[in-house]
């Protein structure tokens, strides 16, 4: 595996909603293996914003180019 590849399987992954007690959404991605979080999104207002926003992530990213700026 080189550097730029996934670490996860998105099979090994689920997307998890949460709501803040500020009342705020958010979603992560989780691994199944060791429940770690992989990523975490920034809060949204409505809970439409943050499931339209995991869904971009969970449908859109296939094919997206990477840029290292490393």
């Amino acid at each position: 595996m080189s550097s730029l590849e996934a670490p996860e399987s998105l099979a090994n992954v689920r997307y998890e909603l949460q709501r803040a007690d500020s009342g705020a959404y958010r979603w992560q991605i989780v691994s199944l293996g060791n429940r770690k979080v992989l990523a975490s999104s920034e809060p949204y207002e409505s809970r439409f914003d943050a499931v339209a926003a995991v869904n971009l992530v969970r449908n859109g990213s296939t094919g997206a180019e990477l840029v290292d700026r490393t």
